[in-house]
């Protein structure tokens, strides 16, 4: 089990201002949820990420068909745009929902089911594409200085770059190491302080795992749902359909990522 749940209060507080985002995860949030029409939904879109049918879904499954579910929605060029930009993220929501059933032998294969996203694994792992891109996102607002991915981003975040973006980290995506940012009263909270806690190896440079990593920490250590996510594995049936419900509460209250979409199929839960 890894960070992937620990982005789920920004998914339902991401700014207006964040437009690629936010038609990102028009296009999985539903997919994360249950009711009729998001189980039909997510039936065929297994069947698209499992193109052989065996049950498992690779890596590069699972990344080609987050491509082919943009560019459908979106066209070519914006759903192209918009695979390679969140494209980072997609390994790590990987890897969390991979873990997250009980492992077991893959029969004729020197594999076994943690080397696969399964079936009963892929709505977690929607849930998790969701979040990791989201963690993405941050992490680019602050590299390079400036919204999505330009010229100046290296992948790295500088001292500078993250001094350069303290002001806007609190308000954009709801994380609560973020929020602990923007909190004035915690006057022990300073640029220097908070990088120097996620730089885990000291060498002056934050890179997203770093990223993930620290953010995760965080949402564990204020609890609540998002802390529960990331430490219940996908069997938990009942905190899944809680965290489901929750954030989609929060969207349609503010008129937030899709609500028309997160609503449909609201009475057959």
């Amino acid at each position: 089990m890894g960070a992937a749940a620990s982005v789920t209060e920004s998914a339902s507080k991401v700014s207006d201002e964040k437009v690629e985002l936010k038609k990102f995860l028009e296009c999985f949030l539903a997919l994360a949820e249950t009711g009729k029409a998001n189980n039909a939904a997510r039936k065929q879109s297994w069947i698209a990420c499992d193109p052989n049918g065996n049950g498992y879904a690779s890596l590069a499954e699972t990344d080609g068909w987050i491509k082919k579910s943009l560019v459908a929605h979106y066209g070519e060029d914006e759903g192209g745009d918009l695979w390679r930009r969140y494209r980072p993220s997609y390994i790590r929501a990987f890897n969390d929902a991979k873990d997250t059933a009980p492992e077991k032998d893959v029969k004729g294969a020197n594999a076994t089911t943690d080397d696969y996203v399964t079936k009963n694994e892929f709505r977690i792992c929607c849930a998790f594409i969701c979040l990791y891109a989201t963690m993405d996102d941050a992490f680019s607002m602050i590299d390079g200085g400036g919204e999505g991915v330009t010229a100046t981003d290296d992948r790295r975040m500088s001292l500078d770059e993250f001094k350069a973006g303290w002001d806007k980290m609190g308000t954009a995506y709801g994380l609560a190491g973020l929020a602990e940012i923007a909190d004035e009263s915690k006057g022990e909270v300073t640029p220097d302080s908070v990088f120097a806690e996620i730089d885990a190896d000291g060498k002056g440079m934050v890179l997203l795992n770093e990223w993930c990593a620290w953010l995760k920490a965080k949402e564990v250590a204020v609890g609540g749902i998002s802390a529960k996510m990331l430490t219940a594995g996908d069997d938990d049936e009942k905190l899944l359909n809680e965290w489901c419900a929750w954030l989609k509460a929060k969207e349609v209250a503010v008129g937030g990522i899709s609500a028309k979409m997160l609503t449909a199929g609201d009475d057959d839960e």
